[in-house]
C-alpha cells in the first residue's frame, strides 16, 4: 500500500528577508537628525556638567564691562543730571534768601493758583504763564495770554527762555484725573520745555493741599492723598530728569495734613492773598541760588 502526503500542494509563501545595512543606515540618519537638533537647541551651559549638575561657566571680563556699559548707559538714558540737580538735591532744602528781584527772573507756568500770582500782583502779568481754565492735559496746546499774544506755553517758552521756570499745575483736574493720568501729561509737558529750556533752572512746584471741607465736599471733593500721591511722582520725576522739587505742600499743611481752612478761598483749593505771601516766601528761601551763596 502507498502512503501519499496530504500536505497541501499549493507554493510556499516567500520570507520578507530584512539586509542589515539598510536598517543600519536609516538609523544612523535618525540619530544623526536628531543630534543635529539637539545640539542647536542647547547651549554649553546645558551640557557641561559636574557630579551631575549643571556647570555655568562665569563671563569674562570683557562680557563683564559690556554689561556693566549696558547698565550705566540705559541709566543715564533715564537721568538728565548734566548742569541740573544733584543727586540728593530734591526737594529743595531751605537756603539763604535772596531778594525780591529774583522773581523777575522767573516765569511761573500753571492752572488757576498760579494766574492767581499776577491777579494779586505778586509778579508781573508779563512773568506768569497761566489760565483760569489750565489744567495739566491741556499745558501743551491751550493758549494763554502773554507778552507775545495769546500762544500755547511751550512757544511762550521758546520766544523767551528764562532764567528761572516754576511750574505748578494739577490742582486743576484733581477732582476727576487720576494721579497716574496727571502724571502722564506731566512728565510729557516737562520733558518738552526741558528740551526747549536746557539751560534754565527748572523748579516743579508741589501740588498743594487743599482743606479738609474740600475732601469731603459734596461737589467734586478732593484727596489730599490722591495729591501726595502725585506729588510723589513729580519727586521723582525731578530726580529722574535732572530739575528741582519746591516742597510747597508739607510747608502749607496742617497737622492733619490738609491745608488750614484760614488759608484758602471758600472752595478749599485757591489762596488767599496772605497765603500767596507765604508761597513767595517759600520760595525765596528756597532757591539754588539761595544755596550758592
Amino acid at each position: 500500500m502507498e502512503y501519499r502526503s496530504t500536505a497541501p500542494t499549493g507554493k510556499k509563501p516567500k520570507k520578507v528577508r530584512y539586509h542589515f545595512s539598510i536598517v543600519f543606515f536609516a538609523a544612523v540618519i535618525i540619530f544623526g537628525v536628531m543630534f543635529y537638533r539637539y545640539m542647536k537647541d542647547t547651549t554649553l551651559e546645558d551640557v557641561l556638567t559636574q557630579d551631575g549638575e549643571i556647570v555655568v561657566p562665569g563671563a569674562s571680563d570683557a562680557e563683564k564691562d559690556e554689561e556693566s556699559g549696558q547698565e550705566e548707559q540705559s541709566q543715564n538714558s533715564d537721568n538728565v543730571e548734566d548742569d541740573g540737580a544733584e543727586d540728593g538735591v530734591n526737594p529743595i532744602a531751605e537756603s539763604e534768601a535772596v531778594s525780591d528781584e529774583y522773581l523777575q527772573s522767573c516765569v511761573f507756568i500753571g492752572d488757576s493758583i498760579v494766574y492767581g500770582m499776577s491777579s494779586y500782583g505778586i509778579v508781573p502779568a508779563s512773568n506768569v504763564y497761566a489760565s483760569m481754565s489750565m489744567n495739566v492735559t491741556k499745558a501743551e496746546t491751550e493758549p494763554v495770554e502773554t507778552q507775545y499774544g495769546d500762544i500755547t506755553i511751550l512757544e511762550a517758552l521758546e520766544a523767551d527762555i528764562p532764567e528761572n521756570i516754576y511750574i505748578l499745575l494739577g490742582s486743576k483736574g484733581a477732582a476727576w484725573l487720576t494721579p497716574s493720568e496727571m502724571y502722564s501729561s506731566y512728565s510729557s509737558f516737562v520733558t518738552k520745555v526741558i528740551e526747549l529750556c536746557p539751560d534754565s533752572d527748572i523748579y516743579i512746584i508741589a501740588v498743594p493741599p487743599v482743606t479738609a471741607a474740600k475732601e469731603t465736599s459734596v461737589e467734586s471733593p478732593v484727596s489730599n492723598s490722591d495729591i501726595d500721591d502725585l506729588n510723589e511722582r513729580m519727586l521723582e520725576l525731578c530726580n529722574n530728569k535732572g530739575i528741582y522739587f519746591l516742597d510747597l505742600n508739607s510747608y502749607l499743611k496742617d497737622d492733619t495734613g490738609c491745608m488750614p481752612a484760614a488759608d484758602a478761598e471758600n472752595d478749599g483749593v485757591h489762596f488767599k492773598y496772605s497765603t500767596y505771601e507765604k508761597m513767595v516766601d517759600y520760595i525765596l528761601t528756597h532757591t539754588v541760588d539761595g544755596a550758592k551763596s
